[in-house]
């Protein structure tokens, strides 16, 4: 299958997922990051916030426990520029709101930017991934364009609700590969 498929395909599979399984899925994935996270001391942590409309992982268990657990760790989302292909960074609180765009992200309000150069680790959202570190996502290039632009040290953790695939699929020269790979039901270091 090529990319534009198998986007379609999983991203599919995900939305017609049970409540009951999504439920289930998001509490393994919570598991894992907070075990993930427990091994790795970061300081900076980029997330994104999860479209519910098409079922993404609930990374907002998550943000919550950074908040109550690992206050030392900043915790950093994007707003998307529709107009173009930017994203900017801001730090977020327990007290932040949120309004969703058109595109169904929600985005913060009335928060501090926060430079690229001080985030060290980024939670990617992914629609599939594999077991080589790859990702497809919504096929816009957003991250793999704010990927490109963090520094050298940066971990890039792929997080998603489903299986990774094997092999080499779906890589082309603007993919920006993944140095972690989490799932509900794996947690894989990418050499």
């Amino acid at each position: 299958m090529d990319k534009k498929t198998l986007r379609k395909v999983y991203l599919e599979k995900r939305k017609f997922l049970s409540e009951a399984e999504y439920e289930r899925r998001n509490i393994l994935l919570y598991g894992q990051l907070v075990d993930f996270f427990n091994e790795h001391p970061f300081k900076s942590v980029h997330t994104f916030i999860p479209i519910v409309k098409n079922n993404e992982p609930d990374v907002f268990q998550f943000i919550k426990y950074l908040w109550t657990k690992k206050p030392q760790i900043n915790t950093i989302t994007s707003i998307t520029d529709l107009n173009s292909t930017k994203l900017y960074h801001f730090q977020i609180h327990n007290t932040t709101t949120f309004i969703t765009n058109e595109w169904g992200i929600p985005e913060p309000q009335d928060c501090n930017q926060f430079s690229l150069k001080d985030i060290d680790c980024v939670l990617v959202p992914m629609i599939i991934g594999t077991k080589s570190g790859h990702r497809i996502g919504y096929g816009k290039g957003y991250y793999d364009r704010f990927l490109s632009q963090c520094s050298a040290n940066t971990k890039f953790i792929g997080i998603n609700l489903g299986p990774l695939l094997e092999g080499e699929k779906f890589i082309n020269q603007y993919d920006v590969p993944m140095d972690y790979m989490i799932t509900p039901f794996e947690r894989l270091k990418i050499n």
